[in-house]
């Protein structure tokens, strides 16, 4: 049923009347609307099931390993984005190494829905990374896959795609680093 939806408001984007507003705007609202849809899909034992096997093929990533930048990469492959900001891997910090980024540390704007969001645990390689629902200043509502739904539980490890409320803080040890636009 999923894949119906997806498929439609695919079909639906891409008709877009030339002579009024677009229904879809961008490639990242595209992104956004793909994400948005998948609000409540769970993953079924750890990281894995049908759909977050689906989002894994997409990044060439195992079965088993985190899929938060595997749900990013289907949600912008389903929208037709090519080249960047795909990174064709399962690391989330690899968004913010091979694309241009917008430091959070400095940023206090609006974020248009689909932009990239990546966060970063310590000084290591290892992070996380959603879509943008909404944004503003250092706070805003975010869809990531492979985490917990409410305030409590694995931030970045969890059991499905959820909108969660973020907000910047630099001294946090798996903290926000990175928004990418495309």
């Amino acid at each position: 049923m999923k894949l119906f939806l997806v498929t439609l408001l695919l079909t639906v984007c891409s008709l877009q009347q030339t002579y009024s507003q677009p229904l879809c705007a961008s490639r990242s609202h595209k992104t956004f609307v793909i994400a948005h849809g998948f609000i409540g899909t769970k993953e079924v034992g750890n990281n894995g099931g049908y759909w977050v096997q689906r989002f894994q093929k997409v990044s060439n990533a195992p079965k088993g390993s985190p899929w938060c930048a595997a749900f990013v990469n289907f949600c912008l492959d389903s929208a037709g984005v090519k080249g960047l900001p795909f990174t064709g891997s399962g690391l989330a910090r690899s968004f913010a190494t091979k694309n241009k980024t917008i430091k959070a540390s400095t940023f206090g704007g609006e974020l248009p829905a689909g932009t990239i969001i990546v966060w970063r645990r310590g000084n290591t390689l290892f992070g996380h990374a959603g879509v943008v629902e909404k944004w503003n200043g250092t706070k805003g509502t975010t869809i990531e896959g492979n985490t917990s739904s409410g305030a409590k539980g694995s931030q970045s490890d969890g059991d499905g795609v959820w909108r969660r409320r973020r907000a910047i803080d630099p001294s946090n040890f798996f903290r926000i680093t990175d928004f990418i636009l495309f």
